[in-house]
């Protein structure tokens, strides 16, 4: 037995541990600790006296020669939790480590945790509907409707033009240098090919910039006159709240306008082509495109921000809908949605939000021919590709200047 760098035999571990046990006597939560140790040793030592191999399972004959058995280190690992004084003895007794015993639980831990996860995740704890039916969503009054006050609504912006098109950014109330890159990039320039494109942002209340350098909402909206904003708590989960706040302030305050873009703040966009993409179009009313997302699985794992509950959204898959990233839909059916959400309760995503009322229109979502014009993840930056593209998620303040300097340089390099 090791026993701080000495070799020890049983005899003299014996006599140490009892020695350790006399000093706690006089402690009231060591009699049924010292017992077990006095009965771990006193089994060991009948079993070494017999030739039976001691309990480590490696039949030693010289019990100086032999390791502690593991019952002797569970005791003392007990009395060590109980008593946090246990003398170095016992912190140095070099056990035997029952391997094979520690590989089982550690392997049968390591799949009750997948068979729990699994189960979790597969089978629900709720009623699940196999069949989607949208109606579900459907309250006949229009109890819903959201009558947040415009503290700044920009109106004039519309009344003295009629806009070909009209990009609606989210944006949080902190992102002043998002804001600041889009107005100095893609957001730059206010006509394409004489049709007028103007650019705002949505929204809601909430903390503004600690940088005391930065301009407040309202010395922004001064200053730039772009920006939309109501009294609700600006938050993700209140994104749906923003995006009925940008139907309504279409349908109320800028129906002249032929198109209509909502779109993320982190989205790069490629306005001249998304107006020669329009410009392009034999359109219905009911035009809507984006990035398409058909038969996607609701979430119910441990990442909350994709989680839905049951109680919000009790169907297995989502309805056909389009990405938040940015979807181009037509003027006229932005007042169709906007009084479907009336009678439709807001949920957690807002693109889900704004497939089920979609759904229950009944107006199918376009998805485009050509796959490389909307993207959901950013790409690694390629000239031709950025030149070809209407919208791709996932850029940095500093990208979108990068990006839109590269392309809307004057340069010979040919694109196919």
């Amino acid at each position: 037995m090791a026993l701080g760098g000495k070799v020890m035999d049983f005899q003299s571990i014996k006599s140490s541990v009892n020695k350790h046990l006399q000093e706690w006597i006089g402690d009231p939560r060591s009699p049924k600790l010292s017992h077990a140790l006095r009965s771990s040793l006193r089994r060991y030592e009948e079993k070494s006296g017999q030739g039976e191999p001691p309990e480590d399972g490696r039949g030693c004959a010289a019990v100086s020669k032999c390791l502690l058995p593991s019952s002797f280190l569970h005791s003392s690992t007990i009395l060590w939790k109980r008593d946090r004084k246990l003398p170095l003895l016992f912190l140095q007794i070099q056990g035997p480590m029952p391997l094979p015993s520690l590989r089982k639980v550690f392997f049968g831990l390591s799949l009750a945790s997948v068979i729990f996860t699994a189960w979790y995740m597969v089978i629900p704890s709720h009623n699940v509907a196999e069949y989607n039916n949208w109606m579900y969503f459907y309250d006949y009054e229009p109890i819903h409707k959201q009558d947040f006050l415009f503290t700044l609504r920009e109106r004039s912006k519309c009344e003295d033009n009629n806009p070909f098109l009209i990009i609606l950014v989210t944006s949080r109330p902190t992102d002043v240098r998002v804001r600041q890159a889009i107005r100095v990039t893609w957001g730059s320039q206010r006509s394409w090919w004489g049709n007028q494109v103007l650019t705002l942002f949505l929204l809601g209340k909430g903390a503004e910039s600690d940088d005391p350098a930065s301009l407040s909402i309202e010395d922004e909206s001064i200053l730039y006159g772009d920006i939309i904003q109501q009294d609700f708590i600006d938050t993700y989960n209140n994104l749906s709240l923003k995006t009925i706040m940008a139907f309504r302030w279409v349908t109320e305050f800028c129906s002249s306008a032929k198109y209509v873009m909502k779109a993320d703040s982190d989205v790069f966009i490629n306005t001249g082509n998304l107006v020669k993409f329009l410009l392009n179009l034999n359109a219905s009313e009911n035009f809507i495109t984006g990035y398409p997302l058909v038969n996607s699985f609701s979430y119910r794992g441990f990442y909350k921000k994709t989680y839905i509950s049951y109680t919000e959204y009790p169907f297995r898959r989502y309805p056909p809908y389009l990405s938040g990233l940015g979807y181009v839909f037509d003027t006229r059916l932005a007042a169709k949605v906007y009084k479907m959400m009336a009678h439709v309760k807001p949920i957690k995503f807002e693109d889900v939000y704004v497939g089920i009322c979609l759904n229950i229109l009944g107006v199918n979502i376009s998805i485009a021919e050509d796959k490389e014009l909307f993207y959901l993840y950013r790409i690694g930056f390629d000239v031709c590709k950025f030149k070809h593209l209407i919208a791709v998620h996932g850029v940095s303040p500093q990208e979108m200047v990068f990006f839109w300097q590269e392309i809307t340089r004057e340069t010979s390099f040919p694109c196919q």
